[in-house]
């Protein structure tokens, strides 16, 4: 009986693996190289694999480094006049949303099946959440992202905080007319308290799909959203979120003000 070796990562697939734990996590390879080549090159050669994911995360840490080794053009190996692979400037990934900046963290949760990243965007007035979906053993499935206004997050953040409970249901329409292959790009947030009896009452959701432009330039779904993403908190989870992202929003107002 033959054993079948499965088929090496591509670079694209490796460059956009999204790592699930440690020191960048929810962010890819692509990124996590960018800031420190040294902690790939680790992954790829001397970190010992303990399970089926730790293995897909040095397949894909060598995949990466080999495709960065070996610049490719369209998919294959460039190649100048004279046979020899010529040099060329690897393309950034882009993040799920399309940015290229990068997001200070303020707060991260992890469940079972999700990971929630809540990080700063104050700059623009905005709270990012940044969700990705993952099984064990396989990696990230799928990405989500919404930027909720800062005032919103204020209120949410002090319910969760203070009264651990929310008077009621939250839902945030946001997106971009030219955010999905320069089409509209319906973004909506959900947070939800499904009252007591359950372990786990309380509901962050972010999806995004196909939207349509109304109004003065507001995005609307149209249609069964691409990507959904849902985490359920108990109480205590929700109110740890809460008060770290209650402190990051008073320690940002308190510097304003100082500045001023």
């Amino acid at each position: 009986m033959s054993i079948q070796t499965p088929p090496a990562p591509t670079f694209d697939e490796a460059a956009a693996f999204v790592l699930p734990f440690d020191k960048f996590q929810g962010q890819t390879l692509a990124q996590a190289h960018a800031a420190d080549p040294a902690y790939v090159r680790w992954l790829a050669k001397q970190m010992v694999p303990r399970n089926d994911l730790g293995r897909t995360i040095k397949a894909m840490a060598a995949a990466y480094l080999a495709g960065v080794n070996q610049p490719r053009t369209n998919g294959r190996p460039k190649a100048n006049g004279n046979g020899h692979k010529s040099p060329q400037k690897q393309a950034p990934v882009p993040t799920p949303d399309g940015e290229k900046k990068t997001h200070p963290r303020i707060y991260t949760q992890i469940t079972r099946s999700a990971i929630l990243h809540i990080e700063d965007a104050l700059a623009i007035g905005k709270v990012r959440l940044f969700m990705i979906s993952y099984q064990r053993g396989q990696g990230a499935k799928a990405t989500a992202v919404h930027y909720l206004d800062v005032e919103d997050a204020r209120v949410l953040a002090f319910d969760l905080a203070v009264r651990g409970a929310l008077a009621e249901k939250f839902t945030d329409f946001k997106g971009s007319p030219t955010g999905l292959n320069g089409k509209p790009l319906s973004r909506v947030f959900k947070l939800e308290d499904r009252g007591q009896g359950q372990r786990a009452p309380i509901v962050f959701q972010v999806s995004q799909g196909p939207g349509e432009v109304v109004g003065e330039g507001a995005i609307k779904p149209a249609g069964k959203p691409t990507v959904e993403i849902a985490m359920l908190l108990t109480r205590w989870q929700a109110r740890r979120l809460g008060h770290a992202l209650q402190s990051y929003l008073q320690a940002w107002d308190t510097a304003r003000m100082i500045a001023r």
